[in-house]
C-alpha cells in the first residue's frame, strides 16, 4: 500500500465489510462468480488488517522501549 492508502485504511471499516462478505457468502443465490470475487475481496482485506495490526505492534513496541528508556524523542 502506498503511504497515502495507508492514511485513509481503516480496520474498522475493514472488519464491517468482512462482516458483509461473510453474510454475502452464506447467501445460498450468492452465485459461483460473485463469491469468488468476494472471497478474493476478502483475503485482500485480510492481509490488509494484518499488516495494519504488524505495523502498530511495531510502533507501540518503539514506543514502550523509548518509554523505558527514559527517550523523550
Amino acid at each position: 500500500m502506498s503511504e497515502n492508502k495507508d492514511r485513509e485504511f481503516s480496520i474498522e471499516k475493514s472488519m464491517d465489510r468482512l462482516e458483509e462478505i461473510a453474510q454475502i457468502l452464506e447467501n445460498p443465490d450468492t452465485t459461483l462468480k460473485d463469491s469468488l470475487a468476494v472471497y478474493s475481496e476478502g483475503v485482500n482485506l485480510i492481509d490488509a488488517c494484518k499488516k495494519n495490526l504488524c505495523d502498530v505492534e511495531k510502533e507501540m513496541i518503539i514506543l514502550t522501549e523509548k518509554g523505558e528508556n527514559g527517550d523523550r524523542g
